[in-house]
């Protein structure tokens, strides 16, 4: 089986952390694009496609139908993970939400921290807050990569639960593991968090604790994006 159309950029990151084989779930999966392209790729056989609203995800079983994968992928309605039963979901896909809303779901279902799932978590803003979020509740960053799709940037980190609590210090929560890698999609996404802080900065009294944080944080990131 053919897939009959290409991910962007950004889903074909999240695809590129899928396991072969693996019980898949796409929380938030809006046209099930992930999923059907994972299975008519072959990578894996089953899948369930989520949603919170019921409009996308009749979207998601639309085109399901449409590229006849609907014996391998089913539809539910659910508050992120609320309605997924664990035995369906090994590797676990949140894209295209807030860092803080993905913290949340992540919260609310103990059985994330059995240590036999992985989380592969795509945030589109507060990215620094689940970083955080990982960090102090025993999840490990394993990988983190950057790519641009359109004229945005974005960062993709798979995540597995290990129970170690681990310091998260400011630099780490805005750029992770994107610190040591020099291509040029890294590159790009620490150079867009950095002209965001810059704005950010305007907005503290100079010389308070916060804009002096901000001030070293901008700086170390002034010399990664140097040529």
């Amino acid at each position: 089986m053919g897939t009959a159309f290409n991910l962007d950029n950004r889903l074909a990151l999240c695809a590129s952390f899928v396991r072969k084989d693996t019980k898949l779930v796409d929380v938030g999966t809006d046209h099930a694009y992930l999923p059907i392209w994972l299975v008519c790729s072959g990578v894996i056989n089953t899948a369930v496609a989520c949603d919170v609203r019921s409009g996308p995800l009749e979207n998601a079983k639309n085109n399901i139908e449409f590229y006849h994968v609907q014996q391998k992928i089913k539809t539910v309605l659910s508050d992120g993970l609320d309605n997924i039963a664990p035995e369906d979901a090994y590797d676990i896909v949140m894209a295209g939400m807030g860092g803080e809303l993905i913290a949340e779901i992540i919260k609310r279902q103990q059985w994330l921290c059995d240590g036999k799932r992985r989380l592969i978590l795509q945030p589109m803003t507060r990215a620094e807050s689940l970083r955080l979020f990982l960090c102090e509740n025993g999840f490990d960053i394993i990988k983190e990569k950057a790519c641009v799709s359109g004229k945005k940037t974005y960062s993709v980190m798979l995540c597995e639960y290990d129970g170690i609590l681990r310091q998260c210090d400011k630099l780490f929560q805005y750029v992770g593991m994107l610190i040591d890698d020099y291509s040029d999609d890294a590159r790009k996404y620490i150079s867009a968090v950095n002209f965001k802080l810059k704005k950010k900065i305007r907005a503290y009294e100079k010389n308070s604790r916060e804009y002096e944080e901000l001030k070293i944080i901008i700086e170390k990131l002034n010399n990664c994006t140097k040529e």
